[in-house]
């Protein structure tokens, strides 16, 4: 452990090579839009269906079966957007998720400085270097604040996937991005999109099922066949 720690603080890539990944990691995703099939927990209400509604880029609607839907539409240069719908932790939630999981279709140029806007927008100062910390069993690399201090608005993003892993906000809420590479969320999105606020959980997504993915390798066979 001591030994791959010491290899990985031996080269860390810098914020901006780290966000240029990030962004390329959305142009194999073909979809013009997705649905995210899943369970809603939000505050104290008790758990309900729900779908994530995300139309590209950076425009995210969540619909909670028999609540009221919340939305955001973002731009390039705002992507946090425009919020509609009641405030309270699931238009948080999917304020601060929607620029991490919805920028695919901005184009490639772009899009690191688009993320790089959102996460100033959450006060972290991405330009600083980099550092190297765990979320559950995962490596990731910590962008404005130093490992373990919490008390920083931060991004961080997964070392082997190149995708947002996390984003800490001014005045502490957490957003945390969990389990891409499911079955139900595919490797494009997060299973689970968690809400944490002064150590408690706010709200929490879970997906069981994504309809509308389009990956490029698909994309391409399904064009060779017209």
């Amino acid at each position: 452990m001591r030994l791959l720690l010491a290899v990985l603080l031996a080269y860390i890539p810098s914020s901006a090579s780290l966000l240029k990944h990030t962004a390329q990691r959305a142009r194999q995703l073909r979809s013009r839009e997705v649905t995210l099939l899943g369970t809603l927990v939000a505050g104290d209400e008790p758990q309900r269906n729900a779908q994530l509604q995300l139309r590209f880029p950076l425009q995210c609607r969540l619909e909670p079966e028999g609540g009221q839907a919340v939305s955001v539409k973002g731009t390039a240069q705002n992507p946090e957007g425009v919020p509609e719908g009641p405030s309270g932790p699931a238009l948080r939630l999917v304020q601060m998720a929607c620029p991490l999981i919805a920028y695919r279709g901005i184009p490639t140029a772009d899009a690191p400085q688009t993320l790089r806007v959102a996460a100033l927008a959450a006060g972290a100062d991405v330009t600083a270097g980099a550092a190297v910390s765990r979320l559950y069993d995962q490596t990731v690399y910590v962008l404005g604040a130093a490992p373990r201090d919490e008390s920083k608005p931060q991004l961080w993003i997964y070392k082997d996937i190149n995708a947002p892993a996390r984003l800490i906000a001014q005045g502490g809420a957490d957003l945390r991005l969990l389990q891409y590479g499911t079955p139900a969320a595919g490797e494009w999105f997060p299973r689970v999109i968690e809400l944490w606020s002064s150590g408690r959980l706010a709200a929490r997504f879970e997906v069981l099922e994504a309809k509308g993915v389009r990956a490029g390798a698909q994309e391409e066979e399904e064009d060779s066949d017209e």
